[in-house]
């Protein structure tokens, strides 16, 4: 993409510039100023927009429906019980980071030390425990999951860190995934059965473990694990949509295959090697404004909306354009890298 990547670096700049001259969206506004523009934490700006959260009427929900451990309620299955937006704590903290909230905001460092009284055994997790050898390891793992969210360096996850990537390390010791090498890593390790469940190392729970820590995993089993990701019919644990094709027009399917390549970017700096023709779709999706726009009801609760308010058809076009555009940016970077 030689002259293309002047190009996409030059539209993603002028983009977001004329977004800031004509939205008041507070989410929006931030995290073009701190995830695309790329401007200081300690820049008056983006200080100022970071204070100007607060105003944010998502966010405020956010903190509203915060219960007073630090959850959500529930914590990885959905409460269809209870009336509230917010259906889990594992939804609760991915919302909070979507808005521009970090490990700083009081909302997440009420989550987070919730998370790790239930890590150190010393409230109760709060779901039905499963009947089955799966559990611990389960149960430990969406803990240490959404925490890997909010602290990835966390010490607390260092044990958790070492274990999963030797179970991957030991799933791809061939050089790709062999099914049988992870059930056996598993039965050495853990002791769960997991074939054919969440336990699988293509869930977005062990990925977000071993991607937490940039360098972890060697560039050989980074390159493997992607590829397979890449292969697989249902792509990413969880959220079960290919990779490797144009993703569908609905907004629910197109969602959760754009939540599956940021998730990606996030994580594994070689992403770039398999998302060329993902992010080369994408930019062919520009509107005459130079805006994106995917439809008005997305499937997550978690990432949409960022505007207070959505069913403004305009809020609707930056509030998927920003999420294009971080994307970009983080494609035009790793591109550079690898």
């Amino acid at each position: 993409m030689g002259t293309e990547k002047v190009q996409m670096i030059d539209v993603i700049e002028e983009t977001s510039l004329k977004i800031l001259e004509q939205t008041t969206g507070v989410v929006v506004r931030y995290c073009l100023l701190r995830y695309v523009l790329k401007k200081a934490p300690d820049c008056p700006e983006v200080q100022q927009a970071k204070d100007n959260l607060k105003h944010s009427r998502c966010i405020q929900e956010l903190e509203k429906e915060q219960w007073a451990d630090g959850g959500w309620g529930a914590f990885h299955s959905r409460s269809t019980l209870l009336k509230q937006k917010i259906p889990s704590t594992e939804v609760g903290v991915e919302r909070a980071l979507a808005l521009g909230l970090d490990a700083s905001h009081p909302i997440l460092q009420k989550a987070s030390a919730y998370i790790l009284d239930i890590m150190r055994g010393k409230i109760a997790f709060p779901d039905y425990y499963e009947k089955n050898d799966r559990w611990q390891t389960g149960m430990r793992l969406f803990l240490t999951s959404a925490l890997s969210l909010i602290s990835p360096d966390h010490p607390d996850l260092n044990s958790d860190r070492e274990l999963w990537h030797e179970i991957a390390r030991r799933t791809f010791q061939s050089g790709r995934y062999r099914q049988e090498d992870e059930i056996k890593a598993h039965n050495d390790l853990t002791g769960a059965t997991i074939k054919d469940s969440y336990l699988v190392l293509s869930s977005r729970y062990q990925l977000n473990i071993l991607g937490s820590i940039p360098g972890m995993l060697s560039e050989e089993l980074e390159a493997a694990l992607l590829q397979w990701l890449w292969e697989k019919p249902d792509g990413i644990g969880y959220l079960e949509i290919p990779l490797n094709q144009p993703p569908p027009t609905k907004p629910g399917p197109f969602d959760r295959w754009l939540t599956s390549l940021e998730m990606l970017s996030r994580l594994f700096p070689t992403w770039v090697r398999f998302a060329r023709s993902s992010i080369e779709w994408l930019w062919k999706q520009r509107d005459e404004q130079g805006y994106w726009d995917f439809g008005s009801r997305p499937s997550s609760i978690a990432f949409m909306p960022l505007s207070d308010h959505w069913r403004e058809r305009q809020n609707r076009l930056y509030d998927w354009t920003i999420r294009i555009l971080i994307l970009l940016r983080k494609f035009d970077e790793g591109s550079h890298l690898v």
